[in-house]
Protein backbone atom coordinates (compact mmCIF):
# COMPACT_ATOMS: atom_id res chain seq x y z
CA UNK A 1 0.00 0.00 0.00
CA UNK A 2 1.37 3.73 -0.88
CA UNK A 3 0.34 4.78 2.30
CA UNK A 4 -2.90 5.74 4.82
CA UNK A 5 -6.06 6.54 3.07
CA UNK A 6 -7.65 9.54 3.79
CA UNK A 7 -11.54 9.85 5.00
CA UNK A 8 -11.74 13.63 4.02
CA UNK A 9 -9.83 16.20 2.17
CA UNK A 10 -6.39 17.53 3.46
CA UNK A 11 -5.41 20.73 2.53
CA UNK A 12 -1.16 21.54 3.14
CA UNK A 13 1.93 22.48 2.11
CA UNK A 14 4.62 19.80 0.74
CA UNK A 15 7.08 19.69 3.00
CA UNK A 16 9.95 20.34 0.57
CA UNK A 17 9.11 22.41 -2.26
CA UNK A 18 5.97 24.27 -0.33
CA UNK A 19 3.76 23.74 -3.17
CA UNK A 20 -0.02 23.86 -1.76
CA UNK A 21 -1.35 20.14 -2.10
CA UNK A 22 -5.06 19.08 -1.64
CA UNK A 23 -5.40 15.37 -1.22
CA UNK A 24 -8.86 14.10 -1.29
CA UNK A 25 -10.69 11.64 0.73
CA UNK A 26 -9.89 7.87 -1.07
CA UNK A 27 -6.28 9.45 -1.54
CA UNK A 28 -3.43 7.52 -0.06
CA UNK A 29 -0.94 9.95 1.69
CA UNK A 30 2.61 9.23 1.29
CA UNK A 31 4.27 8.76 4.59
CA UNK A 32 6.18 12.13 4.73
CA UNK A 33 2.63 14.14 4.11
CA UNK A 34 0.69 11.41 5.94
CA UNK A 35 3.28 13.05 9.36
CA UNK A 36 1.57 16.25 8.42
CA UNK A 37 -1.46 15.47 8.94
CA UNK A 38 -2.78 15.88 12.42
CA UNK A 39 -6.78 15.33 12.75
CA UNK A 40 -7.56 12.21 13.89
CA UNK A 41 -10.68 11.44 11.56
CA UNK A 42 -8.59 12.45 8.71
CA UNK A 43 -7.77 9.05 7.75
CA UNK A 44 -9.98 6.06 7.29
CA UNK A 45 -9.61 3.30 9.90
CA UNK A 46 -7.17 0.50 9.21
CA UNK A 47 -9.36 -2.71 9.43
CA UNK A 48 -5.91 -5.19 9.97
CA UNK A 49 -5.25 -2.57 13.08
CA UNK A 50 -8.71 -3.58 14.66
CA UNK A 51 -8.55 -7.18 14.96
CA UNK A 52 -5.30 -8.66 17.00
CA UNK A 53 -5.70 -11.88 16.37
CA UNK A 54 -7.42 -12.80 19.86
CA UNK A 55 -10.55 -12.30 19.15
CA UNK A 56 -10.65 -8.94 21.19
CA UNK A 57 -10.61 -5.48 18.76
CA UNK A 58 -10.04 -2.33 20.09
CA UNK A 59 -13.26 -0.76 20.45
CA UNK A 60 -14.17 -3.35 23.22
CA UNK A 61 -13.33 -0.36 25.57
CA UNK A 62 -16.17 1.46 24.25
CA UNK A 63 -18.72 -1.55 24.95
CA UNK A 64 -17.64 -1.22 28.88
CA UNK A 65 -17.71 2.44 28.48
CA UNK A 66 -21.13 2.34 27.02
CA UNK A 67 -22.51 -0.08 30.19
CA UNK A 68 -21.81 2.47 32.47
CA UNK A 69 -24.15 5.17 33.32
CA UNK A 70 -23.44 8.79 32.80
CA UNK A 71 -23.30 10.81 35.86
CA UNK A 72 -25.99 13.71 36.01
CA UNK A 73 -25.17 16.99 36.22
CA UNK A 74 -26.43 19.57 38.83
CA UNK A 75 -28.17 22.64 37.69
CA UNK A 76 -26.07 26.31 38.45
CA UNK A 77 -27.86 28.17 41.16
CA UNK A 78 -25.40 31.15 41.38
CA UNK A 79 -26.83 33.80 38.71
CA UNK A 80 -24.64 36.16 39.00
Amino acid sequence: MAGKRLAAAVHLSHPTTGERLILLPGDHAPPELAALITHPDAFQPDPEAEYDGDGAGEDDEDDDAAAKPARARKARTDTE
